[in-house]
Order: structure tokens, then C-alpha cells, then sequence
């Protein structure tokens, strides 16, 4: 009897055990979800230390990765993660129900990914998600080149906006499909057949259309999905001294 006891003491636990498992939740399951935003971007969203474009980066955001919400101000998100807090374009996170969704699509189920300093090891970086856009030092480079030749005295939003109609050609049947192939079509950007473009990836553009570039990569976009722009004003959205259409 006592063997048997044994016996059947010993399934009835081994059956609690599996119970006890399989009922338990996934770890993005437990947290609340009520305060957090995911970052909506290709490859990653700036941390800046103020609510404006021309603040100092503190930190990195990289695609799908979790921060907490603190709070907001014109059109930027407050946000804290570990010892990084600052502020995100509120344009590049989706919040609460979205945000879940977007990091267990990129990260799965387990502990949080959160934001990362500028500068940490390659062997600490956080995963990447698969449909990620890989961004090579040239075709940066490319991208901050072009945009300094076509819109470096703009703002900010009218340097993005130059950036984007590439990649809105990028993504269209109507261009090509490559950077390169892009900017170098003929008949389409000045610079790339009368030489200022290579001028300028010779010497390096200017570290606010690095930051432009960068921002175009991860998704940043001034003027919808426009294809088009002209120097002056005309019909479509003008953004400082051009026009995009």
C-alpha cells in the first residue's frame, strides 16, 4: 500500500509539475503594457536630451525594442530605459496593445529588450529583427552625401524629405530598386552627373545630414509618399525652399 501510495503521490506530482508549467504565462504577457512603446523603425530611433531634432543623441532605440513613457511634449515622446532617458519623434513608437504586438513580432515572448547606449560592444547589441534593413558605412555615407548636396542649408524636415523621396523611388516599380541605382539614374539628380556628389562623399557630409540619413533609414519620412521634389514653390507640400510632389 505504501508503495503503491508512493506511486500514485509521485504521478499526481509529476502531473502538477507539467500543470504548473504549461500555466504559466510568457513573460511579455506579464508586464503592463499601459506605459510602454515599441520603436516603429527599420533599424533604430535617436534618443535625444531634449524635445528637438538638434539635441544631443543620448541613446539608441533599437526596432522593436521597449522603453517606458514619462511623458510628451510637442510631438516627442519622454522616455526612460535603465539609465537612458530622453526623447523620441513620437512618429517612430507605437504604444500599449501595438507595442506588444511589435516586440514579441521581433523579440518573442521573453525578457525586454530596452534602449542601448550610442557606443556598447557588438557582442551587447540587442538582436535584430529579420525584416530589419541592413544599412552599410557607404550607403550611409551615400545618403548623407546626396541630401547635403540637395537640401544642406535646409531644416531638418526638408533634409529628411530629400531622403525619403529616395526611398519612396526605392520602393516604387516606377525606379530602381537600389540606393545607388537610384541617385545615379540618369537625368534624375543633378549633383551625381555634374560631380558635387562626389565632391562631397570625398571630403564627408556634414553631421547634420548624417543624422538626417540615419533617420531616413529608420523610417523618418516628411512627405508621404511623394516622388518628386523641385527647388521653389509650386504644387505640393512645400518644406522651407522646396517643394515636394
Amino acid at each position: 500500500m505504501k508503495a503503491r501510495a508512493r506511486r500514485i503521490l509521485a504521478c499526481a506530482g509529476t502531473v502538477g509539475v507539467m500543470t504548473i508549467m504549461t500555466a504559466v504565462p510568457a513573460m511579455a504577457d506579464t508586464i503592463d503594457w499601459t506605459d510602454k512603446a515599441a520603436a516603429d523603425v527599420n533599424t533604430y530611433a535617436n534618443i535625444r536630451k531634449g524635445a528637438d531634432i538638434n539635441s544631443e543623441r543620448v541613446g539608441m532605440l533599437p526596432a522593436g525594442a521597449v522603453v517606458s513613457v514619462v511623458g510628451e511634449e510637442n510631438g516627442w515622446i519622454q522616455v526612460e530605459s535603465g539609465e537612458i532617458s530622453g526623447y523620441i519623434r513620437e512618429d517612430l513608437l507605437v504604444s500599449g496593445d501595438e507595442a506588444q504586438q511589435l516586440f514579441e513580432a521581433v523579440y518573442g515572448d521573453g525578457e525586454l529588450v530596452g534602449a542601448q547606449p550610442l557606443e556598447i560592444p557588438a557582442e551587447q547589441a540587442a538582436p535584430v529583427s529579420n525584416t530589419s534593413i541592413s544599412v552599410s558605412d557607404g550607403d550611409l555615407a551615400l545618403m548623407a552625401a546626396i541630401i547635403e548636396c540637395e537640401a544642406g542649408g535646409e531644416s531638418y524636415e526638408g533634409k529628411v524629405g530629400v531622403g525619403a523621396v529616395i526611398m519612396n523611388r526605392i520602393r516604387s516599380s516606377q525606379f530602381p530598386n537600389t540606393l545607388s541605382e537610384v541617385i545615379y539614374q540618369s537625368g534624375q539628380f543633378t549633383p551625381a552627373a555634374t560631380g558635387k556628389l562626389a565632391s562631397v562623399l570625398s571630403r564627408g557630409a556634414s553631421q547634420a545630414c548624417y543624422d538626417a540619413a540615419r533617420d531616413v533609414f529608420a523610417g523618418a519620412n516628411t512627405i508621404g509618399d511623394r516622388l518628386f521634389f523641385h527647388a521653389g514653390s509650386g504644387n505640393g507640400l512645400t518644406i522651407g525652399n522646396q517643394t515636394f510632389y
